[in-house]
This record gives structure tokens, C-alpha cells and sequence, in this order.
């Protein structure tokens, strides 16, 4: 059952990674369609880090989660 779980997790992350980028070149698109070059990037350059940061968090809390085994009630 773990292992099966472990396994749906990689591609829910994969994509929410693939998403990030995403987005990260989406900004990145615009700014040099418009000209603008890569500086403007540095001002959504938080949101990048907190969004990067939130998905690892979550990634290491549901593998953590799998790894605990669940009590059977022995003693």
C-alpha cells in the first residue's frame, strides 16, 4: 500500500513542479516579448522561491507521512 502511494505521489509533484516552470516562463515570455529583457523577473522572484518552497514542503510532509507506520494495537 505504500509503495503504491509513493508512486501517485511522484506524478502529482512532477506536474506540480512542470507547473512552476510553467509559470516561471510565462513571465519570462512576456518580458521578452515585450523587450523588457530578464530584469523584470526579479520582482516576481519571491513568489517563484515561496512557490518552490511550498511544493518541496508539502513533497517531504506526504513522503514522511508514507514512511510512519500505522499502529496495530499490539503491545
Amino acid at each position: 500500500m505504500e509503495e503504491k502511494r509513493k508512486q501517485g505521489l511522484v506524478p502529482h509533484y512532477m506536474k506540480a513542479y512542470l507547473s512552476l516552470l510553467a509559470v516561471i516562463g510565462f513571465f519570462a515570455g512576456i518580458s521578452l516579448a515585450k523587450g523588457a529583457g530578464w530584469k523584470p523577473l526579479l520582482i516576481p522572484l519571491p513568489l517563484f522561491i515561496i512557490l518552490f518552497i511550498g511544493i518541496t514542503y508539502q513533497l517531504i510532509k506526504e513522503l514522511r507521512s508514507t514512511k510512519r507506520k500505522e499502529p496495530t494495537g499490539e503491545r
